[in-house]
């Protein structure tokens, strides 16, 4: 799946920086790189990156790679910045950051990588080879990671790299870390877990954990779902489907390394990887424990190692039987969904007053929970129906309830105003339906809408009233826009997630008639 962070115009206060899509499942992947990071500079010695190359296809070097390249997708991203954030703000606002970002070479990347510099390191951990291994490297030549030789040097000299934020080097870890899970994705058949504890302490279920293990500071509901479904975010389905795909058996030789390499082997703190219940959050002090929550996370990211004694535990047995989590419907029940391979491009809207304002201590929660469900959908439907169907792109944007606004963003992003580009194939706004005096999302959707499509929602609402009986009261609008397919969701997370679960094989059907009716292959 071809997945790439998007950004929203909603800044969070902070300039020069746009966030994740989902706080939550940057922070998961930033601190899961910190601490890969972490472990492997506690394993200098022990750990060459020739060994990790020969077994993994990829070492530390790589991993300083992909910050670069994260940071040249981040600068074209804000140098190419769409319709719906110039709205927010002007091009000069990005340029320092755009600039520091252009100027982030291997050599920063390294430095957060090794500890310290590449030269330093080599002079104090690397080993001389001996022939062997070398013959041993060049034969894994096939599966070895590679790395867009352009687009690691710098464009920009004179820049100081250190004006880029926090934030933003989050985003690049985090990015980092997805391309580190892709790289592994496509090589399940070559490269098996326990050969990687043999030789570097750590395999794919250790990035299973470890970032499950940061998210458990976190206090917002949603963080259950996510790190539930972490194991199959690494590896691609789950990961029991995996093994079965692509595990082989162990021989002697492979046990005989994996038992004298125990001393290397990461460890996980048990009580961080159980399943909790749902915290109660106080809604006056939301403030201070999201405040101490991040700065728990940051000052541990460089002592949390991947410590695991159960690495090949199966890992989707972790979440317990008997925790909560969010409910999630099943799919409108359609039989063989018979539509053509699909690459989508997704626009999420969260239609909120208090959203847009930064009003709310946590930043939105409803558009990162309809994008959750959006990827979660993709790969249930993938494996159930067997069907070809991924994300191109997916941005998000955050207006308030104006109807001008509304209609600024839909008529952009379908491709139908003068500043548009390639138009979406699905846009999913949430909030904005209920009967409030600016509840007025339907209305606005409806002004730009070419062919409404009421039979759709009606027959969502009283399906699922059955189990929200406030379903009944959704006055969500449907229908398309040119070639984009329009959904009005509700604006509470949770009725976002279950709207869209149970509509999403309809949806596919009518974006795949609206691609015959194109002419799109």
């Amino acid at each position: 799946m071809s997945y790439r962070f998007a950004f929203t115009a909603a800044l969070g206060g902070e300039k020069s920086v746009l966030p994740l899509p989902d706080p939550i499942l940057e922070q998961m992947c930033a601190g899961a790189f910190g601490s890969l990071s972490a472990h492997l500079r506690a394993l200098s010695d022990e750990v060459q990156n020739i060994d990790m190359m020969t077994i993994g296809g990829f070492c530390r070097n790589c991993l300083a790679k992909w910050m670069v390249l994260e940071a040249r997708k981040l600068s074209t991203q804000l140098e190419d910045i769409n319709v719906a954030s110039s709205m927010v703000l002007k091009l000069e606002d990005w340029l320092p950051t755009i600039q520091a970002l252009n100027a982030f070479a291997y050599d920063e990347a390294a430095e957060i990588v090794y500890g310290a510099s590449y030269a330093e390191w080599k002079r104090s951990h690397q080993k001389k080879t001996t022939d062997e291994k070398l013959l041993l490297y060049k034969e894994s030549k096939q599966i070895h990671a590679t790395h867009e030789a352009d687009l690691l040097k710098a464009t920009v000299s004179g820049v100081d790299t250190q004006a880029l934020s926090h934030r933003v080097l989050k985003r690049l870890k985090a990015g980092a870390f997805v391309s580190l899970c892709h790289h592994l994705r496509a090589r399940s058949d070559d490269v098996q877990n326990m050969d990687l504890m043999s030789v570097t302490g750590f395999c794919r279920n250790c990035l299973a954990k470890v970032g499950r293990a940061q998210s458990t500071y976190r206090v917002y509901l949603e963080s259950v779902q996510l790190t539930r479904s972490l194991p199959q975010y690494v590896y691609g389905t789950s990961y029991s489907k995996w093994k079965e795909r692509h595990q082989k058996k162990a021989t002697a030789d492979q046990l005989d390394r994996y038992n004298a390499s125990k001393g290397l082997h990461a460890k996980h703190d048990k009580e961080l990887l159980s399943t909790r219940g749902n915290p109660v959050v106080s809604v006056s002090s939301p403030k201070t424990i999201a405040a101490s929550v991040c700065e728990r996370v940051e000052s541990q990211n460089n002592q949390i190692s991947l410590l695991s004694d159960v690495c090949c535990q199966d890992v989707d047995a972790i979440a317990t039987a008997g925790s909560s989590a969010i409910s999630q419907q099943q799919s409108a029940p359609l039989g063989s969904l018979n539509v053509r391979a699909l690459n989508l491009k997704v626009g999420i809207l969260t239609v909120s007053d208090r959203a847009a304002s930064n009003q709310y201590e946590t930043g939105d929660l409803s558009g990162p929970a309809v994008e959750t469900a959006v990827m979660s959908q993709v790969n249930a439907t993938n494996e159930r129906y067997q069907n070809s169907i991924s994300i191109d792109s997916i941005i998000k944007h955050i207006v308030p309830d104006e109807s001008d606004c509304i209609k600024q963003i839909l008529l952009a992003w379908s491709g139908k105003s003068k500043e548009s580009r390639v138009p979406l194939d699905l846009i999913l706004t949430t909030g904005g339906t209920g009967f409030g005096k600016r509840d007025v999302t339907p209305e606005a959707t409806v002004e730009v809408l070419d062919r409404e499509c009421q039979g759709m929602m009606a027959w969502a609402s009283a399906e699922l009233s059955a189990i929200q009986p406030l379903a009944a009261l959704s006055r969500a609008a449907a229908g398309t826009c040119g070639e984009t397919l329009v959904v009005n969701l509700p604006g509470n997370p949770k009725g976002a997630q279950q709207v869209l679960n149970f509509l999403f094989p309809l949806l596919l059907h009518a974006i795949d008639d609206l691609h015959a009716g194109a002419g799109v292959s």
